[in-house]
């Protein structure tokens, strides 16, 4: 049985918390409920007092690939550890911004299966107005959605096939039983009708309730005004039309 790990990756605001929910409620994958961005953190690193450290000065004891080897056991020691104590044999992790590091994830993690969620960009944009967290800038948000699903498409196409798997959020919520069973096919598992009801306390691994998959995309904020819809549909729409979202 396959025993890769799975990295769910896609733009803030996407489904990526769905998708997490999804698949921990399957009986042999285990995914926390929060994000590490242990990946963001170490490829900034990396890329920047590391790599003069590597590059500069005195001989520095670790190359890159004893960096990659140490990331990794570090992961594992976390990772390990949470999936030992879930009981299942097989774990998960949910990152949106992981979606710009999947070039090193792959690095790191060779056999990493990801999944990228991808959701209509007008949608994602108008949430991200309306996040506490996010910068209220119209710009801001249209770059983030875009670069997320670039970059995401970009590195995707350079795994071998079997380690890249994208799907819509709007299919998943219109069609979600074969959306999911294609993303089991993609990881080599065993399809569960427990993962569409993710949302019963027994069925995920926090036996927390969570809300249901809801039949259509659901987006409570408000509609973004004249100027802000013309600022995305100039800087957004070749992407949206490549994606063949109107």
């Amino acid at each position: 049985m396959p025993t890769a790990p799975i990295f769910v990756v896609g733009s803030p605001r996407s489904g990526t918390t769905l998708m997490k929910s999804i698949l921990d409620a399957h009986p042999r994958i285990f995914c926390p409920t929060w994000e590490t961005g242990l990946f963001v953190s170490f490829e900034a690193q990396l890329n920047g007092d590391l790599r003069k450290l590597m590059n500069e000065g005195d001989p520095f004891p670790l190359d890159r690939a004893a960096m990659c080897q140490w990331a990794r056991d570090s992961v594992e020691l976390l990772f390990e550890r949470l999936r030992k104590h879930s009981g299942k044999p097989r774990w998960a992790e949910k990152t949106p911004a992981h979606v710009l590091s999947m070039d090193l994830i792959a690095e790191v993690y060779p056999e990493a299966q990801f999944i990228h969620i991808i959701r209509n960009g007008y949608e994602v944009v108008r949430s991200l107005q309306n996040m506490p967290w996010a910068p209220r800038r119209i710009k801001w948000s249209i770059a983030r959605w875009m670069d997320s699903v670039r970059a995401g498409r970009q590195s995707g196409a350079k795994l071998a096939p079997g380690h890249y798997h994208e799907l819509r959020y709007e299919d998943l919520t219109k069609q979600p039983e074969p959306v999911v069973r294609a993303i089991c096919d993609f990881l080599g598992e065993e399809f569960d009708s427990q993962m569409l009801d993710f949302h019963k306390p027994r069925n995920n691994s926090w036996s927390a309730e969570f809300k249901p998959i809801q039949d259509r995309p659901v987006n409570k904020y408000q509609e973004l005004g004249w100027l802000e819809r013309r600022i995305f549909e100039h800087r957004a729409k070749p992407l949206m039309k490549e994606l063949s979202y109107r």
